[in-house]
Formats: C-alpha cells, structure tokens, sequence
C-alpha cells in the first residue's frame, strides 16, 4: 500500500511537471532575452561538460575544491540574514574564491564550482528568480573558465602552477591580476547584454562605472588575487583568509544596502528623506560657523505635458540624463537630491549669492543647450530639448533653518515660472529695518 502510494505521488509529480516548466517567469520575458539567456547557459553548461570530462581527477585536487566550497558556504551563511539589493548588479566577494579554483586547479573546477555554491545560496536563502540565478553563474562559470584556460597558456618562466620567488613571485602576481580583470569584464560583458535587452535604457557607466563599483570590483580583484596567492603557497592557508573575506563580504553588502536606501532609483540622486537629513546637517554646521550657504530648487518647465505626451518611460530617461547632467557640472560638496515628485534640490556649501547664482545659471545654460536622444521605446529616435527654471535662496538671519530656505527657494521658483521658463530667480532679500 505505502510503496503503491509512493508510486502515484511520483507519477503525479511527473505529469504536473510540464505545466509547472511552462510557469516559469523566464517565458515572460522578451523572445531576444530569453534566447539570449539560454544561448548563455547552455554554452555554460556544454563548457563545463567537456572541461569535466577530459579532467584527470585527483584526490588532493577534489580535496582543495570541497575547501574552497565549504569556505563558500562558510561566506553564505554569514550573510544569509542581510537583504540583497535587487535591480542593481551585486557584488558578494564569492568570485574570490572562483578565482582561487581557476588558477590553482583544472579548469573543471573553475567551471563547476558556481553550482553548488549557487544551489546551496538558493537553498538557504531563497531570494531572486530562478532563471536569474542561473543566468548569473552561467556568466560567472564562462568567465573563470576562459581565464582558468588563458593562465595555463602563460610560459612556465613567467607564471606557472607554483609563484615561485624573487622576480617569479612577482611575474606571477601580476598574471593572476590581468586574468582577474579579464574575468570581472567578461562577466559584466554578459550580465550588460542580458540587462540592455531588458531596458534599452539603461548605460553602461551608470551599472559598472560609478565610484562604489570602481571600489567595489577593486576590492574583489584586490581580495581574490590575495586568497590565490596564499591558497598557491599553501592551500590549506585558505582558513586563514577566510575570516577576512566573510568581514569584507559583510561590509561591502552593508554599503550596497545603505546606498540602496539613500539613493534614488530612477536618477541616482538623493532621495528626498536623506537629502533633507544630509542638509539639515550643512545647514547647522553653516549656522554655527557663520558660513555662507545656499538652496536652490529646479524643475524641468512643462515636464508634466512631456510625461503625457512621450510616455512614462521617456520621462524617466529624461529624469535620469538632467540628473546626470547635474551631477557634471556641481561641485562634489554639493549636495544634489530630489525633492518633491519631480523637482531636484540642491544645497550649495560655503557659497556666496554670486557664486550661487553662476553656478545656476550655468546648470540652466547646460541643459537647454544639450539635445537629449530617446534610447527605447516607441519614441525610440526622437530628440528633445528642455529648459529648467531655478529658484535659489541664501542663509540669512530670517532663515537659518532648511524649510526656511526651501521655502524661500521654492517661491523663487514659482517667480521664474510666472515671468517666464528658462530663469534663474533669486529669493528677495528682507528689507532692513528703518531707524
């Protein structure tokens, strides 16, 4: 009876499967992505067949790869509890030890040590679509695979399988660190053309080029070049380095959670609560120092008929490039936010009204002299031209406190909207009181 009930739960399994394949969210997408994301992984998976297969399998070798797994693991369960940042591309320090495989082991290895990683990740801290999980190792495992390849056609004399000493060591160091970059850039390569057949609009610069990525990929290459050097000396010296990566590990994806809350998806500013949190400190500091300081709001002139008529995702486009273009012209002191739904602030440190004023206008020159070309949708291919109107207001003994001076400067604003788009207007100062 038991082994007769067994049997039908299989059997129900196994005819409930196609239906349950046909579910998968990765159907949903795009034809050209979901070719692509298969096209990916199936090269992943043929690579790792073939690396797997014409592998001598050693049992000092299989030794130091079950390390690298259970240091892996190790890693995992010490983040399990933290969030992941979603929509943006993550960066968990685990390649540490996929380069660590790729250099001191065969090739195989480099490619098969995603997976169970991977598995163990989706067991334990089940986050994430499936399909992205899987695209994402199969990148990961084509990267470390290429690289595991090019360090063996390296001379002996100049890399080889041990860094040797004096000049050797440091010849071999400098190998492991170009096969480190080459697999952090075709990584990113495969993950940027999945994500831009996703959204046409999404740059390059704006995923892999700002600071805390540049930071970020150094330090993962800067860490995973250590592990590997340590890991060649001796393997079992890989313990040692395991406290550090799982603190870097933490801390780098603290940092993407906090950027994640501080900052504005759409533009990559400041949202409004932490651009009021950061100047409120500025305008205390400015208060207490008696040092000069100003506000100045800015809205992009008939941005509601733009919205209605181009469509949603062309707005954000055009939200994102006036914010970029913002972000080029100020000055790194500044601090530029969003404010409202669709208005920008910005608090100008240790600025006179005449520098406040230059400052503005140039933003306002800069924009209405840039032409702005749609990247995708159906407005794919049109160009526009926008003009922002300005307000700007200054710390003085009336206003010393920020709602004080965003108010003023929104006031301003609306003047510069009344008598015509394209201004700059500078809040009145109080008229001094008569004897």
């Amino acid at each position: 009876m038991a082994a007769a009930r067994r049997a039908r739960e299989v059997f129900g399994r196994l005819r409930a499967l196609p239906s349950r394949v046909a579910g998968w969210p990765v159907w949903s997408l795009s034809r050209p992505l979901r070719a692509y994301l298969i096209l990916v992984t199936s090269c992943a998976l043929a690579g790792m067949a073939v690396s797997l297969i014409d592998m001598p399998w050693k049992l000092s070798q299989l030794l130091i790869f079950l390390g690298f797994l259970a240091c892996g693991i190790v890693a995992i369960e010490s983040t399990r509890a933290m969030r992941e940042v979603h929509g943006t591309v993550g960066r968990d320090l685990q390649s540490v030890w996929y380069l660590a495989a790729a250099i001191t082991l065969p090739p195989g290895y480099a490619m098969l040590a995603p997976v169970p990683l991977a598995a163990w990740r989706l067991w334990r801290v089940r986050s994430g679509l499936m399909h992205r999980r899987v695209f994402s190792n199969a990148t990961i495992s084509l990267a470390y695979g290429t690289v595991a390849l090019l360090f063996r056609t390296v001379p002996d004399s100049i890399a080889g399988p041990q860094p040797g000493a004096q000049t050797h060591v440091l010849t071999w160091t400098a190998v492991v660190t170009v096969c480190a970059i080459i697999a952090v850039w075709i990584n990113c390569a495969l993950l940027f053309a999945a994500i831009r057949l996703s959204d046409q609009a999404v740059r390059l610069r704006d995923l892999f080029g700002t600071r805390e990525s540049i930071t970020a990929d150094f330090l993962e290459i800067s860490l995973a070049v250590s592990l590997t050097l340590v890991v060649a000396v001796n393997p079992a010296l890989m313990a040692l380095a395991l406290p550090s990566v799982i603190l870097c590990r933490r801390y780098l994806m603290r940092s993407q959670l906090v950027a994640q809350i501080r900052v504005d998806a759409t533009t990559g500013l400041l949202n409004p609560r932490t651009w009021q949190r950061e100047a409120e400190v500025e305008v205390y500091r400015a208060a207490q120092s008696s040092a000069p300081l100003a506000v100045a709001v800015l809205d992009i002139d008939d941005f509601v008929a733009v919205q209605q008529s181009a469509g949603e995702e062309v707005a954000r486009q055009l939200r994102r490039d006036v914010a970029a273009m913002l972000t080029e012209q100020l000055r790194d002191q500044d601090l530029i936010g969003i404010f409202g739904s669709r208005e920008f602030a910005i608090l100008f440190p240790c600025t006179s009204i005449a520098d406040a004023k230059r400052m503005t206008e140039r933003l306002r020159d800069r924009i209405a002299g840039e032409s702005i070309a749609i990247e995708s949708g159906s407005q794919a291919g049109f160009v526009f031209r926008l003009t922002v109107s300005i307000g700007v207001a200054m710390m003085n003994e009336t206003r010393r406190a920020l709602a004080e001076l965003v108010g003023a400067a929104d006031t301003a604003l609306g003047t510069a909207r009344q008598t015509g788009w394209n201004k700059v207007c500078i809040a009145a100062e109080p008229a001094a009181d008569s004897d």
